[in-house]
């Protein structure tokens, strides 16, 4: 059995509050490149109120609103570390304030799964269950999709701090797809499987950043900057730039670009490669002007950069076809 219809009033707030904080990320993105923390700490609380608000309302018991707050948890990792159990003595508000938000996310998990662990699954995924077992899995997978997206980000496979804070607050947005409206134009009717809203998000933002890679390439091929097989590699997502130019350039470090041309030490030797994503190893002033001396002493007189992405943009340009089309990949497995 599906969550009840979620209230319209609730629904219009919800999707006006992630458009309008979209938005606003989303202009800052592109002209900044960055988005300060207190945005997303803001726009944070009448999300969680509206969430809360809606579980209340609709009686969906104790553990499920306790669950909001696990998924909270992991998006104040994103800002803060947690506080330290050893010094409660010295906590300030704000380390008091976490410390209540783990114990209710740890009160959703064990009331939680006390009360719904005797789950029928065939029954979970053909929507059977009752609402609240139903929305505390879901709750679950919302959780798990909040540290998939905490711990990408910490690998450095998602460069870009701001995007997983947005990704964790539309999950907070929509935990589910009860809570979103139904499409207007679904890709298809009754899906037995969907991705987690944010997650949905995130593909169709990534099927517009897509038309980038072509247009790079071909202005890589124009240019002549393939000419090995290694070039080939990157040509996709970079462009080629003069040592000389870099060096030139006084303001390049404050300039929103990675190097991704590095010096590495093989079986005893100093050598040159490309990667594919930036590395957490950052040279500036002094310590990049001796890697690119060496660079040079190799033969190397040229450099592959990528330019950072306003990926925010894309995300906020994809709330429309989320809304309404759905899960893309539902059409492939339906």
């Amino acid at each position: 059995m599906p969550i009840a219809v979620a209230d319209p009033l609730l629904s219009t707030l919800r999707i006006s509050i992630l458009v309008l904080c979209m938005a606003s990320a989303a202009r800052s993105d592109f002209e900044t490149l960055s988005v300060r923390d207190g945005h997303w700490v803001k726009w944070s609380v009448p999300v969680v109120l509206i969430l809360v608000m809606e579980m209340t309302s609709q009686d969906l018991g104790l553990a499920n609103v306790c669950m909001v707050f696990s998924v909270v948890a992991v998006f104040s990792f994103c800002f803060s570390d947690p506080p330290d159990p050893r010094n409660y003595r010295e906590w300030n508000a704000n380390e008091g304030l976490l410390s209540v938000v783990y114990a209710l996310g740890l009160v959703g998990f064990a009331y939680g799964a006390n009360t719904y662990s005797d789950t029928n699954f065939v029954d979970l995924v053909l929507g059977d269950e009752s609402m609240e077992t139903t929305l505390w899995w879901s709750m679950n997978g919302a959780f798990l999709t909040s540290v998939i997206y905490y711990a990408s980000w910490r690998l450095g496979l998602i460069q870009g701090g701001a995007d997983v804070k947005a990704l964790i607050l539309v999950t907070l947005v929509f935990p589910s797809w009860a809570f979103v409206p139904d499409q207007m134009y679904p890709l298809v009717d009754d899906p037995i499987f969907r991705m987690p809203p944010s997650m949905v998000l995130f593909i169709w933002a990534a099927a517009a950043f897509l038309i980038a890679p072509p247009i790079i390439f071909i202005q890589n091929a124009v240019r002549g900057n393939i000419s090995s097989t290694s070039d080939l590699k990157m040509a996709w997502h970079a462009t080629k730039r003069a040592i000389s130019d870099i060096e030139a350039s006084s303001g390049f470090e404050d300039d929103q670009s990675w190097i991704l041309t590095e010096l590495i030490e093989k079986n005893g030797e100093k050598t040159a490669v490309n990667r594919i994503l930036p590395s957490r190893r950052h040279l500036y002033g002094q310590g990049r002007a001796m890697e690119f001396e060496a660079l040079q002493e190799l033969g190397l007189e040229s450099v592959w950069i990528t330019r950072k992405h306003p990926f925010l943009v894309y995300l906020f340009l994809a709330i429309l076809p989320m809304l309404l089309l759905g899960d893309p990949l539902a059409y492939l497995i339906r």
